[in-house]
């Protein structure tokens, strides 16, 4: 697929003031697009399979729109990576030929990240392998090779892990965390000690030095194993 592909490829989004725009892929800004709105609704209704709704990120401070738990599970994951600054839902529309084939696709989420920008579609492992599923992701993986940008097909992550970004995400909203209590446990800190140890050595109370202790996990001031239950027990292995 080369420029062929950019030119008939129609690529169509919605700016952040509400317009549709409709361009070729070869002329698509993705520093516009990622700031654009859904170009698509997350609808609800009686007997739904799917579970749609909208999760609060801390790297846009907005609410961003998910089709499934697969796809929330994808952005707790975004929102905890800080390499990504930027996250959009439903972003874009592309349509054109594949061969013989007239195809027409909307990525889950769009990534603006310190790399450069990724193209995500969240597909259950089951249905990665779908004749149909694998054709318009090949299809979609090609045109985005086309303009140099990365693609995932993402089928989850480590349930423990994800758990565990689940609870450091409580402390998000830094605002109710106090910045007082986060310098103390944070001087204390060294590599090798235990979260609960840390906590005990900056004279804190369980109730105030945990939520310290996980904005330090969330801003990766700190790291831990996190393929291991995010306990008291935890052990630092960096400390910024």
């Amino acid at each position: 697929m080369g420029s062929a592909a950019l030119q008939d490829t129609e690529f169509r989004y919605r700016a952040v003031a509400g317009d549709w725009v409709v361009t070729r892929l070869g002329e698509a800004d993705l520093a516009e697009v990622v700031r654009g709105l859904p170009v698509r609704a997350f609808p609800t209704y009686r007997g739904q399979r799917n579970y749609p709704g909208w999760l609060w990120l801390s790297t846009t401070c907005s609410l961003v729109g998910y089709e499934s738990l697969l796809e929330r599970d994808r952005l707790w994951l975004a929102d905890f990576d800080p390499a990504v600054s930027w996250v959009s839902s439903q972003p874009f529309w592309v349509s054109g030929r594949d061969g013989s084939q007239v195809r027409r696709h909307v990525p889950d989420f769009l990534l603006q990240t310190t790399t450069g920008f990724v193209v995500v579609d969240v597909k259950p492992a089951e249905l990665v392998n779908d004749a149909r599923v694998a054709a318009v992701m090949g299809w979609t993986r090609r045109l985005c090779a086309a303009r140099g940008w990365r693609y995932e097909v993402w089928s989850g992550a480590d349930p423990v892990l994800l758990r565990n970004v689940r609870f450091m995400a409580t402390v998000r909203r830094q605002v109710l965390v106090a910045e007082d209590v986060v310098g103390r446990v944070a001087d204390a800190a060294r590599a090798g000690m235990t979260i609960a140890q840390v906590e005990a050595a900056a004279g804190v109370e369980v109730e105030q030095g945990r939520p310290a202790s996980l904005t330090l996990l969330w801003t990766r001031r700190w790291s831990v194993d996190l393929t291991r239950p995010l306990t008291g027990s935890s052990v630092l292995k960096d400390v910024a």
